[in-house]
């Protein structure tokens, strides 16, 4: 398709006002530049190009929410609402549910934390899968919870049959990441449902929806991308069902940096969430920012569109080059390039900022963000696997040109775990273990080591000779003036 707008003076208000459904296919050639080259903001942005690691709205927030953030800013020297009731109301009116089933919060951070603090119990267990997003398992441990994980299924699918397998007596919650981060993949909303009916009566199901936006995409062609909407778990919600959705205004509508997100569940749910929050965490102009947002579903449309075409741009490219991944219905894929942590970090010296880990050591995750950094990630990655066109060269891999604290593996683990470190140069070095309540577990070194690739194992001891318990632990290194902390998990 003919790209009709250049790289020069494309505005923000315009960008709106005109993309919607198959012109926004548009969208391929423009770089972040191009994109934002006229927002009211102009001369205020920090060039984040190539950053496509954290799964951020390439184009931004809405043009309606930076006006709304911008005439807002008179009013800072007044508190907001105590508990975000301006922006209940409208997500009520939004999704058509009764206000007293919605909470809000310093994005969907607080809201999982909150959670974790409303359904986790000390004696008792949640349920979760991994690799998935971690912070809700990880908070309900640093609350007492034990935390049960399942592996994904051989399609990195999140497996319902074996969390169900995993939930006893004890058990007080089920969370789960739909769409899954980091796979991208997405549950069938019938089967979700029925897992949902097949639980406890006390066993609430926390299902967190952070990309529930994007995925329109997952059958697109430009005249049907409405009409093939994902089925949100908030219609459980409606039929009574025993869950709580968390949704974040961070990602389908840009506002990552405004830090607002959301709950929906049974009102009783919602009260236990409630009763730990404290008041006036979602500033006045985010608050505005998010009720305009609500309102620009076009910038939802645009963003949808950009994150398909991006994507299937990628998948084209790795058929091209004989690499496997793991189909996405969101803004971010994962790659199997053979050494993730390596190819990382020469995409790092080259300005392009990915991610790799959660036990997956050949796949890299990578966010979708405009044509031109896609491009530049493709290009970037043929050169480093070693050739411009053709298959793969797996096996020349080069070394990194920083400090690297590679994943541990196998993550999770059973018996004992190995670590590698890289160093560039000889110096002093501290690798240390923590559970998760900050609390120094062992050190496995702290001496100086030469340049070059190093191991060490961890079998679970900590420093006075004890087995330590199941759970997720943090490894941190101290080398120079670089500090790299990385995470793993224990199941005994």
């Amino acid at each position: 398709m003919q790209n009709h707008y250049n790289n020069n003076g494309v505005s923000r208000r315009k960008f709106i006002g005109t993309l919607t459904g198959a012109a926004a296919l548009s969208l391929l050639k423009l770089d972040r530049r191009a994109i934002a080259g006229s927002l009211p903001l102009d001369g205020l942005l920090t060039d984040y190009t190539g950053r496509i690691c954290y799964n951020e709205n390439p184009l931004g927030p809405s043009a309606a929410a930076i006006t709304a953030i911008q005439e807002e800013a008179a009013m800072s020297h007044r508190y907001p609402d105590w508990y975000a009731d301006s922006l209940v109301s409208d997500l009520a009116s939004f999704f058509d549910i009764d206000s007293d089933k919605i909470v809000c919060g310093s994005g969907a951070t607080e809201i999982l934390r909150l959670s974790a603090m409303a359904f986790a119990e000390s004696g008792g267990n949640v349920v979760s899968s991994y690799p998935s997003y971690s912070q809700f398992p990880n908070d309900a441990e640093f609350f007492g919870s034990d935390v049960r994980y399942a592996d994904l299924d051989d399609d990195y699918l999140v497996d319902l049959t074996a969390l169900y397998n995993l939930v006893d007596g004890d058990t007080t919650c089920v969370c789960i990441t739909n769409p899954n981060n980091p796979t991208g993949t997405l549950l069938n909303p019938e089967d979700l449902s029925a897992f949902v009916d097949s639980l406890p009566s006390g066993v609430v199901t926390l299902i967190d929806e952070a990309y529930v936006e994007i995925i329109r995409t997952t059958s697109f062609t430009p005249d049907s991308i409405w009409e093939d909407d994902y089925l949100s778990a908030v219609e459980m919600v409606k039929d009574g069902k025993n869950v709580v959705v968390v949704r974040t205004f961070s990602k389908g509508y840009g506002l990552a940096g405004a830090r607002i997100g959301y709950a929906i569940g049974r009102e009783s749910r919602i009260n236990s969430i409630k009763a730990n929050r404290i008041f006036a965490t979602v500033s006045r102009a985010s608050l505005e920012a998010a009720k305009a947002a609500l309102e620009d579903q076009d910038h939802i449309r645009n963003t949808a569109v950009l994150a398909r075409q991006t994507r299937q741009y990628c998948y084209n490219e790795f058929d091209d080059m004989g690499l496997d991944y793991i189909p996405s219905a969101v803004n971010f894929f994962m790659v199997d390039v053979g050494n993730a942590d390596s190819v990382r970090s020469q995409l790092s010296s080259r300005g392009i900022y990915v991610r790799s880990g959660w036990g997956m050591p050949g796949h890299l995750r990578v966010s979708t963000g405009t044509m031109h950094e896609m491009e530049s990630f493709i290009n970037a990655l043929r050169d480093i696997l070693g050739y411009p066109g053709g298959r793969p060269k797996k096996a020349d891999w080069k070394l990194p040109e920083n400090t690297e604290l590679f994943q541990a593996y196998p993550n999770p683990f059973n018996s004992s775990t190995s670590i590698k470190v890289f160093l560039p140069a000889t110096q002093k070095v501290s690798l240390e273990i923590y559970n998760v309540r900050g609390r120094l577990v062992t050190k496995l070194a702290d001496r100086v080591l030469g340049a070059g690739e190093h191991a060490f194992v961890w079998n679970g001891i900590d420093s006075s000779g004890k087995s330590v318990s199941s759970g997720s632990y943090f490894y941190r290194l101290v080398a120079g003036e670089d500090v790299i902390t990385r995470r793993m998990i224990l199941i005994k």
